[in-house]
This record gives structure tokens, sequence and C-alpha cells, in this order.
């Protein structure tokens, strides 16, 4: 990381903490690091979309975690809201820090494992909008930094790159997007294993009904575990600043949180470096090519298997 400008008239003002740095798992569904749950290694996916963490139901009994059915919270998705109860977390490694005695809301049930490791959950924006962070999917690293006294300006990666302003509504981060060459808003998301397109977004790209009865039909889980019927739309166009995918095809569904989700099709294609003070992405193209053709993907941003 290059820092520049930071208080020449005071030497050693500028301070870099690192907080985490791991390499994120070979063939996950999802942007996946290991933590320490009591020691034991458990995977944990990276949801830079979740306002908080969460743990999963079935880690509860595995791990035998102390549940507090008196509390309640709703946790939101695209099929609508649920209310689930929390569970207590002793102690928690990840990377040089760890927590103790922390509550988590309960999620339904997503995997059980992600390598052989067991699902713990997911590590959200709650931990993560409190420091800069750097998701690095295309060369498998993830990093949390605490940065203090940096005055000036500050260059994360290496050229070539370019920024993208965002906005924080809640932790939730969001950009400006065109589909189709029409505006739209869209949250990143490192948690969505597709980018996930609404109707009124579809709409506003000029994708039809009719357009999308044609197209090919798959079904997702909503948070409350119900099925959410989605189409595979090829879009000619999706931009994010300097960056434009073409002809890619990107899931069309109804959602209850109304927003356009940038996911983990868009980032196995680029370094993102999440400037939260300053409210800026730094994003640097794998192949230093701002143009990205469906060649390069097979058509689709949905992740391997």
């Amino acid at each position: 990381m290059a820092l520049s400008g930071c208080g020449a008239d005071a030497p050693g003002v500028c301070k870099v903490k690192v907080a985490v740095d791991v390499p994120l798992l070979d063939h996950a569904r999802m942007p996946t690091v290991i933590a320490r749950l009591g020691g034991q290694p458990v995977a944990l996916l990276l949801a830079t979309g979740a306002a908080t963490s969460v743990v999963l139901s079935s880690a509860v009994g595995r791990f035998h975690l102390k549940s507090d059915p008196d509390r309640t919270t709703f946790l939101t998705g695209i099929g609508g809201a649920a209310i689930t109860h929390f569970a207590s977390i002793r102690n928690l490694e990840l990377g040089y820090g760890h927590v103790r005695n922390l509550d988590l809301a309960i999620s339904p049930e997503l995997w059980g494992k992600v390598r052989d490791l067991p699902l713990l959950g997911m590590f959200g924006a709650d931990f993560m909008s409190n420091y800069d962070v750097d998701i690095d999917v295309p060369h498998r690293h993830f990093a949390m930094y605490d940065l203090s006294g940096c005055r000036g300006a500050i260059q994360p990666v290496e050229v070539p790159y370019f920024t993208v302003p965002f906005r924080l509504e809640g932790d939730a981060i969001a950009v400006e997007l065109k589909l189709n060459g029409a505006p739209i808003d869209a949250y990143l998301d490192s948690g969505a294993s597709t980018t996930f397109i609404t109707q009124a977004d579809a709409r506003r790209a000029g994708v039809t009904p009719d357009k999308l009865a044609a197209d090919p039909v798959i079904s997702l889980l909503g948070v409350d575990e119900s099925p959410v019927p989605g189409h595979r739309h090829r879009f000619a166009s999706l931009e994010l600043g300097n960056e434009r995918l073409n002809n890619f095809r990107l899931t069309v569904a109804p959602s209850a949180v109304g927003t356009t989700l940038l996911g983990d099709g868009f980032l196995r294609f680029n370094r993102v470096w999440i400037f939260y003070p300053r409210q800026m992405l730094f994003i640097q193209p794998v192949s230093g090519n701002p143009i990205v053709h469906v060649a390069a993907a097979g058509g689709s941003d949905l992740p391997p298997r």
C-alpha cells in the first residue's frame, strides 16, 4: 500500500495496523475465510451487504452454542423477512483479532460445509465497516486495516485501477451502475453469489416480462427459507466506473430488499479496496483491461460449483 502526504512535518503520524490478513478459500461459492471457534477451524462467508453478522442454525447445534429464545430480531433478504433468535459465541478468532462473548442472530441454513470445513455463518458489515477492507478474490486474499493519522492521499492498490465513490445507507455500500446504459443503484454485496437485478431495474434496462419469460429459470433461497423464482437474462452491458461487463447473464428476480446487488460474479474479475472513511472504492481489474467480454466468463456471473 502506498501512502502519500501523510504529514511530512510529523514523521510517523500515519499508522497502518493490520487487523486481518488471511487467504480466501479456493473453490468456494462466495469469498470465504477460515476462522477459529474455540480453537476449531471453521469457515466464514464474507458479506459486505449483510448489516449484521450471523451464525447458521445448524452451527448452533453442531458447536453447542447457547441460544436465547427471549431475544428476537428480524433478518431481511430477497425472500422477505424472518424472525430469529440470538446465539452466544464465547471466543471467535479471525486473523490477528479475536472477540469474546459475542451475540449473533441465528440465520437459516445455507449449506453445511465449505471445503470440508463446517460453515459457522456470515461475517458482515457490522465488523468490516470499522476498517479499510481489501477483498481480492482473483488472488485469494482478504485483509482489514486500521488507518490512523493518514491525512493525505492514499493509493492502496497498484495501477491500473480506478475509483468509484459510494454512499453508506446504514452499513450498505450503495453505488451507481449502468445496466444496458440505464442508470440504476446497487449495493456491493460480497455475500451474493451472483449479481442480482431487481425486476424494476431490469425494466429500466429495457427487459420486459416477455423477454424474461424466454430466459432460463432458476430458484433462489430466501431468508425465510422459501424458494424465490428467478431468470438468467443476458444483458448487453453492466458498467461501474471505468469497467464494463459485456453480454453477461445476470439473475433477475423479485426482491423484498428492493435494491440490485453487485455480487461475487463482479468480484471474481476485480480486486476491491473499500475505503469506508472516505466512502471510496479502489477497483483493480485483474486483467488490467476495463472491458470484460462474455468469453472471459462463459456468459455467466455465477461462480463454478
